[in-house]
């Protein structure tokens, strides 16, 4: 019933030449998420391209995350959990490994961590409890290649256990298993979604929100990659109030040529190319440009791209 009301509500909100997807222009990214999230009352995942040392002079998504989007939505909202772990030191050469090679893998720049920081202090500040997640020493050793051990049963409070002495006979591989690692990340954020919605939480703020990689909140995950996502999951649980929303800062998008492959991508570079003077939340004109050519120019200043891939799952691109 929740599902086809929202799809309802897209499909009169939006004309008949326009069928998903389709781009919509806001003044500021504020006022884009603000219009998609207007029905909701659930979840509300977040997915960045991760920033890299190559991209570090463009201002990071979180960044603007922060400043641009929390505010708007934070009155509404209870709860925000982040895709990041504090490393304590205390879990000896496994939690060193990993942490290293992730460091070296992801090539975020310094400011990274400041940024993840600062993000947790400005949801304090507006009146959303802020979240991280919590991996232990025998997770570390479980998700380093060349270890005999197996990753413990959730317990019925949730939480991994390892069986006793299993930890003490863990052989420490050299590299991280990047499989392991993501569905590891899908587990703790899929756990701590379901901890958040069963917190009591005033009336007005009835959201969870969630902030991390374009990958874990996929709403209708590829087949290959539905093991790390949490999506269907918390959608299923919320019944049907749940949703995607991708911020793309496009300097990122550029850096990666997979993206043309997207539905979504031509619908970018029409939309950059329509008419500048498009009112503020009307659809644009359809796509007609193919993915590929070359970049297009950049759209009207002071503009914001909502691209909505469907009822419940949407792209913000930010300005150039």
């Amino acid at each position: 019933m929740i599902k086809s009301a929202a799809l309802w509500l897209a499909l009169a909100h939006s004309p008949s030449w326009a069928p998903f997807p389709f781009a919509q222009t806001f003044a500021t990214p504020g006022a884009a998420v603000a219009a998609f999230l207007s029905e909701a009352h659930g979840v509300v995942a977040f997915g960045e391209l991760h920033q890299t040392a190559k991209t570090a002079s463009v201002r990071s998504t979180i960044a603007r995350f922060t400043d641009e989007i929390l505010p708007a939505v934070a009155p509404r909202a209870a709860h925000l959990i982040v895709e990041t772990w504090v490393s304590r030191g205390t879990c000896g050469e496994s939690e060193k490994r990993v942490t290293e090679d992730v460091a070296r893998t992801t090539e975020r720049p310094p400011a990274t961590e400041n940024e993840i920081v600062r993000l947790l202090r400005r949801a304090k500040e507006l009146g959303v409890a802020p979240h991280v997640l919590d991996v232990d020493c025998h997770e570390y050793q479980t998700i380093l290649t060349g270890n005999p051990g197996r990753v413990p049963a959730p317990s019925r409070d949730g939480l991994r256990r390892a069986e006793p002495g299993s930890v003490h006979a863990v052989q420490v591989g050299d590299h991280v298993d990047y499989d392991r690692l993501l569905k590891l990340t899908r587990a703790h954020l899929q756990r701590a979604i379901e901890q958040a919605l069963a917190l009591p939480h005033p009336p007005d703020r009835p959201l969870v929100l969630v902030y991390g990689g374009a990958l874990h909140n996929d709403l209708e995950p590829a087949p290959a990659l539905a093991d790390y996502s949490f999506g269907p999951a918390i959608d299923r649980l919320t019944g049907g109030d749940y949703r995607e929303m991708d911020l793309y800062v496009p300097e990122l998008v550029d850096a990666l040529p997979a993206l043309r492959a997207e539905r979504w991508y031509p619908v970018w570079v029409a939309a950059q190319r329509a008419n500048a003077g498009t009112l503020e939340g009307s659809p644009l004109p359809p796509a007609t440009d193919s993915a590929g050519g070359s970049p297009a120019p950049s759209r009207r200043p002071g503009t914001t791209l909502l691209i909505r891939r469907g009822p419940r799952s949407a792209i913000v691109l930010f300005q150039r």
